[in-house]
């Protein structure tokens, strides 16, 4: 595992946060795999190495494989276990547990893409199949990582704002995303009014990490592969729509906020104000941080071959002060995420 990300997730163990919640507490984590969920999974178990939280982490992965090579610092412990299944499927798992968090989603671009059913129902019965679990548990508390793709179009130039809701086009499959988050969002809201379930919504937006295939086909992770691979950054756009980036310690450290003070039925927005930045600034940001070249960004927009998913305004901003109402503030500045992404990458 890299210094950075071990460094990151040692600066979320010590973290000021009701961790007395997790004392002792059975944690799963659906979609462990991923790059974003994975470092809920390193944070937990760091926080145990420092400080004996007993905190037990089950890894709800679909791949064996990959789950070997992802966690195999920690194959063997008994605060560790892997359940290897797909989340699509009725869960099996007899032993008590605590909390859940549902963030098994395809979530690249590529990902997204390749199959709308299984993007779709990983969302939707995923989160009811990890619903149903936590209804036969005495749950403590349920996550479910969504998505700023829900906001869709608003129509306004205003940041998005937990309340608001804007147009998707639910007759098209390239928004099977956006609507599974909204569907699971839904499900999430029904159990709590029906079953009492303490379910909270945590909406990221744009995160930036280490861990990502260099073909995942995310904005910041594409301008790393280009830059490895030859001096020039080439965007497939005019490079003017607008984005709001936070570093992925910084977005853990929300989301387990969200989980452990967040009120149920209630969604946060994950993100901060001050990495808002256009394409175009992100891709000059990254090219002056790569040290010792003179990486040149230029345009081509006959390579562009995503084109828009849930009709999305030019700017995707939104609002962090009700995540910041729990106690949360930011560590990392947009171009020192940057620059510590770009580390880990060896540029």
């Amino acid at each position: 595992m890299h210094n950075i990300i071990l460094q990151d997730c040692e600066s979320i163990a010590n973290a000021k946060l009701p961790w007395e919640s997790l004392q002792g507490k059975t944690v799963l984590i659906s979609g462990a795999n991923g790059y974003v969920p994975a470092y809920f999974v390193y944070s937990f178990l760091k926080r145990n190495d420092l400080y004996n939280s007993r905190i037990k982490v089950v890894a709800l992965c679909r791949s064996e494989e990959r789950a070997r090579v992802r966690f195999e610092d920690y194959i063997g412990r008994t605060d560790f276990e892997m359940l290897i299944q797909n989340v699509c499927n009725p869960i099996v798992y007899k032993k008590p547990i605590d909390f859940f968090i549902h963030a098994a989603s395809p979530a690249s671009m590529s990902g997204r893409y390749a199959n709308y059913v299984e993007t779709y129902s990983a969302n939707v019965v995923g989160c009811h199949n990890l619903l149903e679990l936590c209804r036969r548990n005495t749950c403590s508390g349920f996550l479910l990582i969504s998505s700023v793709d829900i906001y869709g179009n608003t129509g306004s130039a205003e940041r998005f704002s937990e309340e608001m809701c804007g147009k998707i086009d639910n007759l098209n499959p390239r928004n099977a995303y956006a609507l599974g988050k909204r569907g699971a969002e839904t499900l999430c809201v029904c159990y709590h009014s029906q079953y009492g379930i303490p379910a909270v919504i945590a909406r990221p937006f744009q995160i930036l990490g280490p861990g990502i295939a260099l073909d995942d086909g995310r904005l910041h992770i594409d301008f790393i592969s280009q830059m490895i691979k030859s001096d020039k950054i080439i965007l497939k756009s005019d490079g003017s729509a607008k984005r709001t980036f936070l570093y992925i310690a910084d977005a853990i450290l929300g989301m387990i906020f969200v989980m452990l003070t967040g009120i149920p039925c209630h969604a946060y927005n994950v993100v901060d104000e001050k990495g808002e930045a256009s394409v175009m600034e992100l891709a000059k940001l990254m090219a002056s941080l790569c040290s010792g070249r003179n990486i040149n960004v230029e345009f081509d927009i006959s390579q562009r071959n995503t084109p828009a998913v849930t009709q999305a305004p030019a700017a995707s901003l939104g609002s962090s002060a009700k995540l910041r109402a729990l106690g949360w503030m930011p560590q990392y500045s947009l171009k020192k995420g940057a620059e510590r992404v770009m580390k880990a990458y060896g540029l």
